[in-house]
């Protein structure tokens, strides 16, 4: 059932090989079946296609829309494919969603660039082309992000105890790791423009345990589920199980 998931989303992606012949149809036929939500796997496909046609993000709100549809999507099928019902849960997948487009976006900006699109908001650019900003000016943008994608981090952690224990561990390490790819952005700048950031074998062991050291503390304590908190949503109003709490 994953590889069937994973495959569509493969096959919407323009960077794959064209030659394939598998029929999207069909795949997104069966993610159907399998009572996965038809509106999210639309605004999937949505922002996949979207792609195609563009070269740059306007602004932050388009930033989050975009993540949304294209991540924060997926955090919602994990939902379903998980038998997650929670609504307050599903607003946490999105988050986590969010939180590594976020980072993919601010790790892959030259990557991006050179494949002639750029995902960093206009507006947080003012009238500069990539090519003519400073290195330090791209920092500066990539820092703000950065920083807004922890801030949706940590929203997420408040939801990993409403996921069913089997799959709480992996995806609490899934969430520290990619966080730790932003904050290694932040740590060594000087490696940024030289070289596709990373954790290391040995920065991914030592998340390994600092995650399950923080896995067995949350199980074992006992926490007051935490609001929402909406202003995160602000920019989401009107897609699917997105938080429109007033």
């Amino acid at each position: 059932m994953f590889l069937k998931f994973t495959l569509f989303v493969d096959l919407y992606d323009d960077n794959v090989d064209l030659d394939r012949k598998d029929d999207t149809n069909d795949l997104e036929e069966y993610i159907l079946k399998l009572g996965i939500d038809g509106s999210v796997v639309r605004e999937l496909k949505n922002g996949i296609n979207s792609d195609i046609n563009r070269s740059s993000i306007k602004d932050l709100n388009d930033l989050l829309k975009y993540s949304y549809k294209v991540a924060g999507c997926v955090g919602l099928m994990m939902c379903d494919v998980l038998s997650i019902k929670s609504t307050l849960a599903r607003y946490y997948a999105i988050d986590l969603g969010i939180a590594m487009q976020i980072t993919n976006i601010c790790r892959d900006v030259l990557i991006d660039y050179r494949g002639g699109r750029v995902y960093l908001p206009s507006t947080m650019l003012g009238d500069n082309e990539i090519s003519s900003m400073t290195d330090a000016e791209i920092l500066s943008v990539v820092t703000k992000l950065i920083k807004l994608a922890d801030d949706y981090y940590n929203s997420a952690l408040n939801g990993i105890k409403l996921i069913p224990i089997r799959s709480r561990f992996s995806i609490l390490y899934a969430l520290r790791l990619y966080q730790a790819i932003g904050h290694k952005i932040l740590r060594e700048q000087q490696k940024y423009f030289k070289e596709k950031i990373n954790t290391t074998l040995s920065e991914k062991m030592i998340i390994f345990f600092k995650s399950f050291f923080e896995f067995m503390t949350m199980s074992l304590r006992q926490s007051n589920r935490k609001q929402h908190n909406q202003t995160l949503h602000k920019s989401l109003q009107g897609l699917p199980y997105v938080n429109e709490t007033v």
